[in-house]
């Protein structure tokens, strides 16, 4: 047997298995399964179903905005609400009231729900305004839930957990985003919601704030909150329900933003970074190479047994 044939054949299986064993570190930095892992998240199962609807949403926004620009602004109420809902969800609203009185925009976004009314603000004013919408259609007249589009089938047994009714999110302050010349320093959100019982027994489980803006403090609720359950930049508000047959049940909720004296006071808009898992490369300052940065540390390795078994090679066995 030609031993120099046997040496390269061995440092190729050598190099072989170390890539392979980075491939499947790669898999487990960048992977759902071991993310949701790695931080002790709850799995969720698909439902095909709701044994409670939502219906009757409204929200009573109170804001304070600041116009840092040199000349006047104008912004308005958003009628269409998306947020973290699964693409092509919408809760839609209709304006009850505003304080001071709306005026209509010249720009018409939402005119089939009679909305684009706003407000004009001048060079260096601060505006405090409020309104109050209810929603029509899903989440409004309509008894609708909200579901989780990342929810894995039911290949489990003999035991799954039940982790109830799902929560969307938004970010308060996005007007910044879409302007910065628009300081928004305080935003203060009452929501209500009517939860209904459709089956023809008692049910139990846990039912999370339908809207949940990140950022923010819980400051009321009626009933009292079982718990606050902290994900990424949420503090979502969560009721332990028990409900009869057919019955239902008012809740309301409110939140206030910034949380507190750690976040911004001038609210400037920042994407929430904690939606990337802890040990992905985009949490790294350093640029040295480390297991978490993925492909330049598997090259790195790759390298370095290559040229140590060139070394071995050339020294030993030749």
């Amino acid at each position: 047997m030609d031993i120099n044939k046997l040496c390269v054949g061995i440092i190729i299986l050598l190099t072989f298995g170390v890539i392979c064993g980075i491939t499947a570190n790669n898999n487990a930095v960048y992977g759902v399964d071991q993310w949701w892992q790695n931080n002790n998240a709850e799995a969720w199962i698909q439902a095909n179903d709701s044994s409670v609807y939502f219906s009757g949403l409204t929200a009573t926004i109170h804001v304070r905005i600041k116009n840092n620009a040199d000349h006047i602004q104008y912004f308005k109420i958003s009628n269409v609400y998306t947020g973290s809902l699964v693409e092509g969800s919408t809760i839609q609203w209709i304006i009850d009231w505003t304080s001071p009185p709306a005026v209509k925009m010249v720009d018409a976004v939402s005119p089939e729900l009679g909305g684009d009314m706003g407000w004009k603000i001048n060079p260096g004013e601060t505006k405090d305004i409020a309104f109050k919408l209810h929603a029509v259609g899903p989440m409004g007249d309509i008894p609708s839930y909200i579901f989780n589009a990342g929810a894995v089938p039911n290949t489990y047994w003999p035991l799954i957990p039940d982790p109830g009714m799902m929560n969307s999110f938004f970010i308060p302050n996005e007007i910044e985003y879409l302007n910065p010349n628009l300081d928004l320093q305080h935003w203060k959100g009452t929501f209500s919601f009517l939860l209904t019982n459709v089956k023809t027994c008692r049910v139990h489980g846990i039912v999370r704030a339908p809207i949940v803006p990140t950022d923010s403090k819980l400051t009321y609720s009626n009933p009292r909150i079982t718990f606050i359950e902290k994900k990424l930049l949420m503090d979502i508000a969560s009721w332990d329900v028990n409900l009869g047959a057919g019955a239902s049940a008012w809740f309301t909720y409110t939140y206030e933003w910034p949380s507190g004296s750690s976040s911004s006071t001038t609210g400037t808009f920042s994407s929430p970074s904690t939606s990337v898992p802890k040990t992905s490369a985009t949490t790294k300052t350093s640029s040295v190479p480390t297991p978490e940065t993925g492909v330049p540390y598997g090259l790195f390795v790759i390298g370095g047994v290559l040229a140590a078994g060139g070394l071995i090679y050339a020294r030993f066995m030749r």
